[in-house]
């Protein structure tokens, strides 16, 4: 069974805010891998797990049809309040049972979304809508990396203290995927391809980070066990460590750091 964490609005609405929208060199790898062996028309992406659609924004320029499923009502509700370009098409599924027609998408991809994935199930599914040649890719990120002038070791020890020590009893089990790479997972294909792509460099500041924080599930998981007084202590207690770390006193929305991720990619060919 899939595991479901991202059911509220207010967790939905702070998810589309914090969380980043994929690269597009992401989707130019995907789609380059796809194009080695398929030729024809790119009709649909089945975006499965899309969330709010940080993926599904960066196939749209080359699918005629971005179909973005998420199991999350509210998620999809947030979803469709966004900007998004007009081919993306928003629908409540489960990742396992999805709208798309046997045949009928050249890509189905999982963004950020696979470890809470149901994943022989859903691999099934996959193969069902794919035509020949089509593509699966399963990708995401694990904690992003911080990157400062002179404190990028003690900024990233800190995000690593919060995310293991801080909310690790707090975690759904599928986390243990993002940890390892998804190196346990697997496709059923005879063609498949590990690789990973580099985010660029973005600007953010502490405060914002501590926002992004606030979106993962198992800082939400231990607000509904503890209360959201005892969150935003130890949100509070990630900060001052951080400000301790560069030896600062300066608000937290104006101290300038900047992140990057590497998300790993999973893809296979459906001959």
């Amino acid at each position: 069974m899939s595991q479901r964490f991202f059911e509220q609005v207010q967790h939905a609405a702070l998810y589309a805010k914090a969380r980043p929208n994929a690269p597009p060199q992401l989707a130019e790898r995907i789609i380059n891998f796809l194009r080695e062996k398929f030729q024809g028309e790119l009709e649909l992406c089945l975006d499965v797990g899309c969330g709010n659609g940080q993926c599904s924004g960066i196939f749209a320029s080359s699918f005629r049809k971005v179909l973005a499923t998420d199991i999350s009502p509210a998620q999809i509700e947030v979803a469709k309040t966004l900007e998004y370009p007009q081919n993306i098409e928003f629908q409540v599924s489960p990742a396992e049972n999805s709208p798309a027609e046997n045949g009928s998408a050249q890509l189905v991809v999982a963004c950020v979304a696979a470890h809470w994935f149901d994943l022989p199930a859903f691999l099934k599914d996959a193969d069902r809508v794919l035509c020949k040649n089509g593509v699966v890719a399963l990708t995401s990120f694990f904690l992003p990396i911080v990157v400062h002038a002179t404190k990028s070791n003690e900024l990233n020890a800190e995000l690593k203290r919060f995310y293991f020590e801080i909310l690790g009893p707090y975690w759904g089990s599928g986390i243990r995927h993002l940890e390892n790479e998804y190196a346990d997972f697997s496709i059923p294909y005879a063609e498949t391809l590990r690789d990973e792509v580099w985010s660029d460099e973005e600007p953010y500041t502490l405060a914002r980070l501590a926002v992004d924080l606030e979106s993962w599930s198992g800082y939400q998981n231990m607000c509904r066990d503890k209360g959201e007084s005892a969150g935003r202590e130890v949100l509070q207690e990630y900060i001052s460590r951080c400000l301790a770390s560069l030896g600062t006193k300066d608000d937290p929305a104006k101290v300038e750091l900047k992140l990057q991720r590497k998300y790993f990619l999973l893809m296979g060919r459906k001959l």
